[in-house]
């Protein structure tokens, strides 16, 4: 009889740490002004630290709801680099450029790449598609060569692009992918939901401990969609949309995550449609364990597949 993963013990000093920094809270019963006040006060500490990129431009593009503010860490600014365009997690209602700033840093530093990273309308104030279109919007301001008529000496490559991004921000890289596959060199999708209403991972893991229990996963969904029938939309159920001729694909999964199955799906899924897709998981960890390279080695590990996988399909 097969017995369940267990958490690895630096994950437990990691659970052991975020607690300490923030008083545990509900997500479904705290207000969502402080549950983000909360959630960018921890994410501080796991933030600093880090490497240090040479040169970081904010600046915003035109989006459908308005200016779409992003952020570019360009590492050698003298030379013309390709771009990571990264989409942050946080069930499409918390984070930010700033909470997820140190894997931006990391992954430039690592990769040698551009990293764009995009700070999307959250939910419940903008629902989808918004978050989707704008990710469209700053695609094209790259595709397009729209930043040069305000930034002419910026140093970026825009035909060697990859997209990516961490839980909600993989299921944005999916949706934005399915109308940009031939613009993308590749996607880096970490630990992402991808559509699965039901699955054995779902049943098995998630709970207040995580912040990924059933209540917290329907909260999420409740707050980005108008209405249950998106849930078929194939911008959001991806494992029903036609994945022929996508980009290469990196999927970085978490063991002990409710929504582990969506990617080991979707990475069977790709393989069937001629799609290379590697996908790397990582034992006793949970959802959103890149946030803790400070402390887990599971998530250096992710950060270093990422940045081969990145070098390789932008040929770097």
């Amino acid at each position: 009889m097969s017995t369940m993963p267990s958490i690895h013990p630096q994950m437990q000093s990691v659970l052991q740490k975020s607690a300490a920094l923030v008083t545990p809270y509900s997500i479904t019963e705290t207000p969502l002004h402080q549950v983000r006040e909360l959630y960018a006060q921890e994410r501080k500490f796991w933030n600093s630290g880090g490497p240090k990129i040479s040169t970081i431009l904010e600046t915003a593009v035109k989006g459908p709801a308005g200016e779409v503010s992003i952020r570019i860490y360009h590492p050698n600014p003298k030379n013309c680099l390709p771009l990571l365009v990264y989409l942050h997690g946080g069930g499409f209602v918390v984070g930010s450029n700033d909470t997820h700033d140190r894997i931006m840093r990391e992954l430039a530093n690592r990769c040698g790449c551009a990293v764009l990273g995009v700070e999307y309308s959250l939910s419940p104030e903008q629902k989808f598609p918004v978050a989707l279109e704008e990710t469209m919007s700053v695609l094209n301001w790259l595709k397009n060569r729209d930043y040069k008529q305000k930034f002419p000496a910026l140093n970026l490559d825009p035909e060697r692009v990859a997209l990516g991004g961490d839980s909600a921000g993989a299921s944005l890289s999916m949706g934005a992918a399915l109308s940009m596959k031939n613009y993308l060199s590749g996607l880096l999708l970490v630990y992402g939901w991808f559509g699965l209403r039901d699955s054995c991972s779902s049943r098995l893991y998630g709970s207040s401990e995580d912040g990924m229990g059933e209540d917290d996963r329907a909260f999420y969904r409740e707050s980005y969609l108008n209405s249950e029938e998106e849930m078929t939309d194939l911008r959001l159920d991806v494992l029903n949309a036609d994945l022929d001729g996508f980009p290469h694909s990196c999927l970085i999964v978490a063991e002990l995550d409710p929504l582990q199955d969506d990617s080991t799906a979707l990475a069977a899924l790709l393989e069937r449609a001629g799609v290379s897709a590697e996908l790397h998981l990582h034992e006793g960890v949970l959802h959103g364990f890149l946030h803790y390279c400070s402390m887990l080695d599971a998530a250096v590990t992710a950060l270093d597949q990422s940045a081969i996988f990145l070098r390789r399909v932008l040929n770097l």
